[in-house]
């Protein structure tokens, strides 16, 4: 029997999936089991800002570290920041679900009926009727200041104290947080700092593309001092290698070393494309064995797939102004490019193409790694470019 007509596609090209194999990640799930290993036993650890460019693996850490939390038995849930999102309905809609799971587990004591009337109270605070109909009165006094940053350090205290009563802690998942506004990132890290400061069972683990660094930076100086920052990039070249060799194996299929080579020397180790080169390689293997033959068809079937799927759906929107920016960029090579010879290859000063940059910032197409300097948030973005346009 042809072993196709009993086997599955092992590859996993979509947002946020966990890859067959994970691996090349073992540092940061250590550190994200550490976060509530340290926080159960009363001990401290700092939060983790996991960063990188599209296409690395950074839900598929959120997802994992939910996954550990509710193996411990914390109630936890990623939530995605939109760019309209306002931090104190992310966190007031986290900290409403923590609190109806402890209310269900454990016999509702006074630290608990406490942080629920303090979210209550935080209703009033919110935009558009927001409630979280916990059934409790509000306790007047408590996180319904107003002021965003005592409002949330009330509501993180007390469902601190919640989850520690109940002999559990309370993480926040952030996912896109770039996307949040420099005023609730603010909020947030004054609000988490004194959670931290009383030695509350509170975890926060966010991810974003490169510029979450920065934000950090300017949001408060000790800051730096609360978060882990864990840079997501390629895989190393073993790792990439086992990314696909090891699911092909379980099914008794197996990469052949030239067409191995090939593969992870087109993808540069990027988790998502190895997946999607993956995915078009198992179509074409010959039987048993993913041939080079096979990689060489499967490649540009995944270039096509990746044009359209990864790159043009966020490039396709962008304006004339913006679309002869990033052309000018891509022309510069695949690399950081200097923002003075993006505008000088305009013809234009770099004072004259402020806006666009701003712009393509704002949209998350790009994003400074360095003064006077620009990258793409999405590998090989600029050979699409080249290629597309």
């Amino acid at each position: 029997m042809d072993p196709r007509s009993r086997s599955f596609n092992p590859y996993t090209p979509d947002a946020g999936v966990r890859p067959p194999a994970l691996v090349g990640r073992d540092r940061e799930l250590e550190h994200l089991q550490s976060i509530i290993t340290q926080l159960q036993a009363g001990g401290t650890e700092r939060h983790l800002l996991i960063t990188g460019l599209r296409g690395v693996g950074k839900t598929v850490m959120l997802n994992e570290f939910e996954n550990a939390c509710a193996e411990a038995g914390w109630p936890a849930e990623s939530k995605e920041v939109a760019r309209e999102s306002a931090v104190a309905v992310l966190i007031g809609r986290s900290a409403s679900r923590a609190l109806r799971q402890l209310s269900v587990r454990a016999k509702v004591g006074d630290r608990l009926r406490r942080a629920m009337q303090i979210l209550t109270s935080f209703e009033v605070t919110l935009p558009g009727g927001i409630g979280f109909k916990l059934g409790v009165d509000a306790l007047p006094g408590h996180a319904d200041s107003g002021d965003l940053a005592d409002d949330l350090r009330d509501v993180l205290i007390s469902v601190g104290e919640a989850a520690a009563e109940a002999g559990v802690g309370f993480a926040i998942v952030l996912d896109e947080m770039h996307n949040l506004g420099a005023a609730d990132y603010e909020a947030l890290i004054m609000a988490l700092h004194r959670a931290k400061q009383k030695a509350l069972p509170v975890a926060f683990v966010a991810a974003g593309l490169p510029l979450i660094p920065a934000l950090t930076g300017e949001a408060k100086t000790y800051a730096e001092r609360m978060f882990l920052r864990a840079r997501l990039g390629a895989l190393p070249v073993e790792a990439a290698r086992s990314a696909l060799a090891d699911p092909a194996r379980g099914q008794g299929v197996i990469w052949n070393e030239d067409a191995l080579e090939i593969a992870v020397a087109y993808t540069e180790g990027y988790p998502y494309f190895l997946q999607e080169v993956g995915r078009w390689a198992w179509r074409e293997r010959d039987g048993i064995h993913i041939t080079r033959a096979a990689v060489d068809s499967a490649i540009p079937l995944a270039e096509a797939e990746l044009d359209e799927s990864f790159f043009e759906v966020r490039l396709g929107r962008l304006n004339q102004s913006e679309r002869a920016y990033v052309h000018a960029m891509a022309a510069l090579g695949d690399g950081p490019v200097s923002t003075a010879e993006i505008a000088r290859s305009l013809g234009r000063k770099p004072e004259a193409v402020t806006k666009v940059r701003e712009s393509l910032i704002q949209e998350a197409i790009v994003f400074a790694p360095g003064r006077g300097e620009l990258e793409f948030t999405v590998p090989h973005c600029a050979r699409f470019v080249r290629r597309r346009y």
